[in-house]
């Protein structure tokens, strides 16, 4: 009996001071105050309180805030998306992957939900650039880290020359080009239709390259030439000549090529005049692998050294040794001064130019690796055995096997 009244002005309490906290306190606050409240949610929190009202909305949309929480992950700028409408499935698939939950409609209501508000896709990259840049990235991160890849259809030469094998492949501007003996072939990526066919080399082609531009074809092969071709009309505009033996590798910047052969030289030219400005010794083996930014020449070659060369001078800068066995590829990062050198010894290093030193050893078994690429801290590599494995270079991890080939 004598906790009755108590209970009563408990509740009469609660019935007063309940509906102070049912008010919208963040939309009565300054807006400056609100910006600085949201700060310091987690991205995954600032998506889930978008979803409160449309001022919450507003609020946590704020580009500024995510602006900030973009250059905390190191997320650069990207170019506004092509107009697509996304499905149910992948988006939201990889943002819950990526620790952040959307709702969604399915496809036909969303469809209708737009046309009935006139609302284009890519709302959300209008209402705030940074928060859709933020959501693609982790998307993208997500995919590479956990994703199930999925193979798509490769085209195959029909061909009478010898061996109707692939021996080198690019992707550029619509374009597939691929060279095996003899030739080189280009295709349209929309029809996969023939656009180009490239002959004169005599034998395999080794490796060629793609101008910017879409301007030059530059190919190298067995027979120890160089050779530029137009890249609209497939015309053979220069014939170089000098490397005395086959010519392995090439990397092209703007205009000016470097190439390197297994005479143990690389040599630099000019593609639209077709001259040799310089010839770089000092490998003492076969030059393997080549890369080069339009200042610095970055070589790898069978005497397990990586060598550093200035393109103006054709003087070395550095020779980075700590591989034991051939050095196979490379990869260069001129804005963060890295370079990425795989070798026959089963490893991969990543050195940094500016010390020029040694500052991670990758590996993943034993694996012997082919060739590589780098996206932001990512680095794909692919095994002499038929499979593809993933880095994170900054923390100098293995991440996963990404997938494994058929031999052939």
């Amino acid at each position: 009996m004598s906790d009755k009244p108590e209970s009563s002005k408990t509740q009469l309490e609660e019935d007063l001071i309940e509906p102070l906290f049912q008010k919208d306190f963040l939309s009565q606050l300054p807006v400056e105050v609100a910006y600085r409240i949201i700060a310091y949610l987690t991205p995954c929190d600032l998506t889930l309180c978008a979803r409160v009202s449309r001022t919450w909305q507003r609020i946590c949309e704020d580009d500024r805030t995510w602006r900030q929480k973009c250059l905390e992950k190191g997320y650069v700028k990207f170019d506004v998306p092509s107009f697509r409408f996304l499905g149910g499935g992948a988006a939201n698939r990889a943002n819950e992957e990526a620790g952040i939950t959307i709702p969604h409609m399915d496809l036909q209501a969303a469809h209708q939900n737009r046309r009935e508000r006139e609302i284009a896709y890519g709302q959300c990259y209008e209402r705030s650039s940074w928060k859709s840049l933020y959501l693609r990235k982790k998307r993208i991160i997500s995919n590479w880290r956990s994703r199930p890849i999925q193979s798509s259809t490769v085209q195959k030469a029909q061909d009478e020359h010898v061996y109707n094998r692939f021996t080198c492949l690019q992707i550029h501007s619509g374009r597939i080009v691929a060279g095996y003996h003899g030739a080189l072939r280009v295709w349209n990526v929309d029809d996969a239709q023939p656009a180009l066919t490239l002959t004169g080399h005599m034998g395999h082609i080794s490796t060629f390259q793609v101008s910017d531009d879409g301007e030059y074809i530059v190919s190298s092969g067995f027979d120890e030439t160089v050779r530029v071709w137009c890249g609209q009309t497939g015309a053979q505009l220069h014939f170089l000549q000098g490397h005395t033996s086959w010519v392995n590798c090439m990397s092209l910047h703007g205009t000016t090529l470097v190439s390197g052969s297994r005479d143990q030289t690389l040599r630099v030219w000019d593609i639209v005049d077709g001259k040799c400005l310089h010839i770089l010794t000092g490998h003492l083996a076969e030059v393997r692998c080549v890369q080069f930014d339009g200042k610095r020449v970055v070589s790898g070659a069978d005497d397990s050294t990586v060598k550093v060369w200035n393109v103006q001078t054709g003087e070395c800068l550095q020779t980075l040794t700590g591989h034991t066995n051939r050095v196979y590829s490379l990869l260069l990062d001129p804005k963060r001064d890295l370079v990425v050198s795989g070798s026959q010894d089963k490893t991969m290093r990543v050195w940094d130019l500016r010390r020029g030193a040694c500052i991670a050893i990758l590996r993943s078994g034993d694996r012997r690796y082919y060739d590589m690429q780098l996206r932001g801290t990512i680095l794909v590599a692919c095994y002499v055995d038929w499979g593809v494995g993933l880095w994170d270079v900054d923390k100098g991890i293995f991440v996963r096997d990404l997938l494994r080939l058929q031999a052939g």
